[in-house]
């Protein structure tokens, strides 16, 4: 026998109000999970942020450096370090992770091992110093040396998770956001540093403190993202890509690709420009006579200015796109450059040059991710995202060994001379952020060139 008229039309009318209600509860718990990646990876890049003002590979690392005997060339082999150790290598990362529909392990395992890399110099430094400075200052460079490599190639499969949980309409405020929120910690993180490193102590000390506390902040981080309920990947073979197949497409990209080469062109200038900063704080030490303690307040200024790039760049990125953030970042540098040179003929305010152009050098520092990694993401194919990005930052470290030319130029001639080369190449840089490609990824989102 049929079913009355109306009791199947109310049947049919709960059937469709439960499934529209089931999808709701989907859809919500599904942005639950989202948010929840998004609070767990942005914590991961707050600890990081935290832990690189407590580490300030150069401010109070390459302070560390010069008391343990190190010379400017070693000084300024930090930068060389911390730039070529990280972005060399993750062309290798990248043919790694290459179509993986899953990367989480690729990101723990070597962010893990670089982390108690780190720690373990701690004490290998306490036990050396005192009576073999050289072997505690090679201990040092080792681990840290570690802890880059194993940073670097955690860093692919992260940018790559980062990219599948934040979506591209967020990433702007995403990246303004976390630095804003990385920025007021690290500015504490350097006013902590003043005042550790003013206590007194055992010699060498607060460093070493210093030291500890930056690695617990990156390993915090790291098991954030350990947290992260990672979705699955858009990838185009089932099987793990070969070098015959990817050293041809790392190729293409380069020869197809207007936008990614300007990037990378950009990204050159920049970091010639940038084997500036590796040198400010010895040239303030030894030509401004800054006291030991102003150390502190130059980290606190730089992650500061991190902090305003945040405030604003972010949503200037989510506005006008990532080209307008880059083209800021080189201005800030030439402008922070311009400073520097000016700070020894600005009789007392030379010390608040300094602390200035500390803060621009900040603010353009802020702009790695807002700017030129948002725009790596943003012009790359869901499926491609990590050739893109360990390309982009392999062909990136190709000026790795500015940093020590820059100390050897600083010991043949001076602290000038280096700073007006990196003002023409900061200039240059600029002039060629303004001349980005017209085709832009970001028309996509309504983004005008």
């Amino acid at each position: 026998m049929p079913f009355p008229a109306g009791f199947a039309a109310a049947v049919g009318g709960g059937t469709r109000s439960f499934c529209v209600k089931g999808f709701a509860v989907a859809e919500a718990a599904d942005e639950r999970v989202a948010r929840r990646n998004m609070w767990l990876i942005g914590g991961d890049y707050v600890g990081f942020a935290l832990g690189m003002a407590f580490l300030g590979p150069t401010t109070l690392l390459a302070t560390l450096v010069h008391l343990l005997g190190g010379s400017a060339v070693l000084v300024g082999s930090l930068s060389t370090i911390q730039s070529g150790g990280w972005l060399l290598p993750q062309i290798l990362a990248g043919r790694l992770v290459a179509d993986r529909p899953v990367v989480m392990r690729y990101i723990l395992i070597p962010a893990y091992a670089g982390r108690m890399a780190l720690l373990l110099a701690v004490p290998a430094v306490a036990l050396l110093a005192r009576r073999h400075p050289g072997q505690a200052l090679a201990a040092l460079l080792f681990c840290y040396v570690c802890f880059v490599l194993g940073d670097s190639l955690s860093s692919v499969p992260w940018f790559d998770l980062l990219g599948k949980v934040v979506s591209l309409e967020r990433r702007g405020r995403f990246f303004g956001l976390t630095q804003v929120a990385g920025g007021l910690l690290a500015v504490g993180a350097g006013l902590s540093a003043k005042a550790i490193l003013n206590r007194p102590g055992p010699p060498l000390s607060g460093h070493l403190l210093l030291m500890v506390l930056a690695t617990l902040c990156f390993l915090a981080g790291t098991t954030a993202t350990a947290l992260v309920r990672e979705p699955r990947g858009e990838v185009q073979h089932t099987r793990a890509v070969t070098w015959g197949a990817y050293l041809p497409r790392l190729m293409a990209i380069v020869r197809t690709d207007r936008r990614f080469v300007w990037l990378v062109a950009v990204r050159w200038f920049s970091g010639l420009a940038d084997v500036a900063t590796a040198f400010y704080t010895l040239f303030a030490l030894q030509r401004l006579r800054a006291p030991e303690s102003m150390v502190g307040l130059f980290v606190s200024a730089m992650v500061g200015g991190g902090l305003l790039s945040g405030v604003v760049l972010g949503h200037v990125a989510d506005r006008s796109g990532p080209a307008r953030v880059i083209g800021a970042m080189m201005g800030l540098r030439s402008l922070a450059i311009a400073l520097a040179l000016l700070a020894p003929v600005a009789g007392g305010a030379g010390l608040a040059a300094m602390l200035l152009a500390f803060t621009l050098t900040g603010m353009a520092n802020g702009c790695y991710m807002v700017g030129l990694s948002n725009y790596c993401l943003a012009i790359a194919p869901p499926a491609e995202r990590a050739t893109y990005v360990a390309l982009g930052n392999t062909l990136g470290g190709l000026v790795a060994l500015a940093p020590l030319a820059g100390g050897l130029l600083v010991e043949a001639y001076s602290f000038e001379a280096l700073f007006v080369l990196a003002l023409v190449c900061a200039l240059v840089g600029s002039a060629l952020a303004l001349r980005q490609p017209r085709a832009m990824a970001m028309d996509a989102l309504g983004h005008g060139t």
